[in-house]
């Protein structure tokens, strides 16, 4: 049995410690599905979909991590409704600022009866650890199960305190039509800004390597929509390489894919060549990859910004979300029926 995390992407950092301590406490690596961390998600070259169904249909233990941005997906909406219909093993996590009466939660397709907790519970936390020792192989030893949740739980907190902070954009990036996207300015509240998005261009500006000219050109609007959706789409995915030439077709897939889970226009996947293209003018990018004729059939970020792609700044992070949010949706679907679930 596996471990599979069902979860918003906008909840990521709250997946990511919730994986190291599963981690921590004795799971192992093969026995966690958690699609926003590339050594537990999708594999290179699989379709999307067809893998989230084959890993929900071979019944694996659910965690559902619930929160507002999870019930505003309905990707996320048709993964619970698909778990649901296998019936099962699960548990319900709540982010820390999760309303347990919102209408979204209490007409859901899990009873809200059941009996769920908060993340950064630590008595319901042990609880539910020594609930997955029914299934799984957990370490016996109450220090180091100890530590683990000490850990977890700081980290959590740290999560918390960031998730408060918000950002002043400079300046949003633009299309080659400006008819795509109108630049908003994102909603600014009353919590105190520790370091503003100036504040911090002016660390980046103190430096001269590759990695601060990747977040200058950020920050400064020089990059296109379809270069900032290609970083955004390497970010979310931890994936620091790219399919070009005959391979670009795959890539394509993959990101239409995507697109249809984020329910963003496909502005990435009409523009990919053009992406792949100007980012690598811009010094980012190399090949890794050729054919047997010489040609570029895979393009990787190079070293300094791909160690640190999945670990961009909160700063960064925060533009580029308030940027996809000016971003035209596209029409709701239900991806689960577009391919007959398999069960």
């Amino acid at each position: 049995m596996k471990i599979f995390i069902s979860h918003s992407s906008a909840n990521k950092d709250y997946g990511n410690a919730l994986v190291e301590l599963l981690r921590g406490i004795g799971i192992t690596e093969d026995e966690i599905v958690f699609t926003s961390n590339t050594a537990y998600g999708i594999p290179i070259g699989q379709n999307i979909f067809n893998w989230l169904k084959s890993q929900i249909t071979e019944k694996p233990f659910v965690i559902y991590l619930l929160s507002k941005e999870y019930y505003s997906s309905i990707a996320c909406l048709n993964e619970m409704g698909a778990a649901w219909v296998i019936e099962n093993e699960h548990a319900m996590l709540f982010t820390p600022n999760f309303d347990l009466s919102s209408k979204e939660f209490r007409e859901g397709a899990i009873d809200p009866r059941e009996i769920g907790f908060y993340i950064n519970d630590e008595e319901r936390l042990f609880s539910f650890i020594q609930h997955l020792e029914a299934y799984f192989n957990i370490s016996k030893k109450s220090v180091i199960i100890n530590q683990k949740v000490k850990k977890y739980l700081s980290e959590i907190e740290s999560i918390v305190s960031e998730s408060s902070r918000t950002i002043i954009p400079l300046k949003l990036p633009t299309t080659d039509n400006p008819k795509e996207v109108e630049a908003k300015t994102p909603v600014i509240n009353e919590n105190n800004i520790e370091k503003t998005i100036g504040e911090l261009q002016r660390e980046i500006e103190k430096n001269d390597d590759l990695y601060s000219k990747f977040l200058n050109d950020i920050l400064s609007g020089k990059l296109k929509a379809e270069e900032l959706i290609l970083i955004h789409y390497l970010n979310d995915t931890g994936r620091g390489k790219l399919m070009v030439g005959w391979q670009e077709h795959i890539e394509v897939n993959n990101i239409k894919d995507w697109e249809d889970i984020k329910e963003i226009d496909n502005i990435l996947s009409n523009k990919y060549e053009s992406a792949v293209r100007k980012i690598g003018l811009r010094g980012f990018t190399e090949v890794s990859a050729v054919t047997s004729g010489g040609n570029a059939k895979e393009v990787k970020l190079k070293t300094e910004i791909e160690s640190n792609i999945i670990d961009l700044p909160k700063e960064i992070l925060d533009l580029i979300t308030s940027y996809l949010k000016n971003i035209p949706a596209k029409p709701k679907k239900d991806f689960w029926k577009d391919e007959e679930l398999p069960f």
